[in-house]
């Protein structure tokens, strides 16, 4: 039965359950902000958060620090474009990564935007290694201690220029020293799954 006291079939009636657990959870996410203090930050589930965030479809790409014995890298998705005069890149990364301590004391490090035919690398970098992948790394001519990821679309050689802490990240900030790009598909992110562009090809 609904409100009215009309007989209600059985999908339209979940539906319904549907639509009110939904406006429950509205509200009562409004009455959570609500009763937050004036001036204090809104709290959000934070699953719920990072989900929304992941909405937002994204290249990946492998931050590199180091050479040969001290080489270092890692998968991550919050890269942009800062500048264009001066070339500036910024890669966001979580303080309590292994990667952020050697990005502290850096003065170069590099970033591969991967291709769609590069998922192992991603997965690998990102901890879960591939135990048959064998990643090649190229050196950068005239910039010591920089390798970039062979057969990646794009390949940035970057010298440190800024660091910002932006809450439990970090955001780095790097000159374009070298680059060089190829025109195969990138790999996409979203939603905590890869992808592709179609017609990317």
């Amino acid at each position: 039965m609904n409100a009215y006291g009309l007989a209600m079939s059985e999908p339209a009636a979940r539906e319904a359950r549907a639509a009110h657990d939904a406006d429950a959870q509205r509200n009562a996410a409004t009455a959570t902000n609500a009763a937050a203090p004036a001036g204090a930050p809104p709290r959000f589930d934070e699953r719920r958060l990072r989900t929304a965030l992941g909405h937002f479809a994204t290249g990946v790409v492998v931050i590199s620090t180091g050479s040969d014995d001290t080489l270092h890298a890692m998968t991550a998705n919050a890269f942009m474009s800062g500048s264009l005069r001066p070339p500036l890149i910024v890669v966001s990364v979580g303080q309590r990564a292994r990667m952020h301590e050697r990005l502290m004391s850096a003065e170069r490090f590099g970033v591969s935007v991967l291709s769609d035919e590069q998922e192992p690398h991603s997965r690998h970098f990102a901890g879960e290694p591939q135990s048959w992948l064998a990643p090649r790394f190229t050196e950068v001519d005239g910039l010591a201690g920089v390798v970039l990821l062979e057969r990646a679309i794009a390949r940035f050689g970057l010298r440190m220029t800024d660091r910002h802490a932006c809450g439990d990240h970090t955001l780095f900030v790097g000159e374009v020293m070298a680059f060089s790009l190829d025109e195969r598909a990138p790999l996409v992110f979203f939603g905590g799954r890869y992808a592709g562009v179609a017609g990317a090809r």
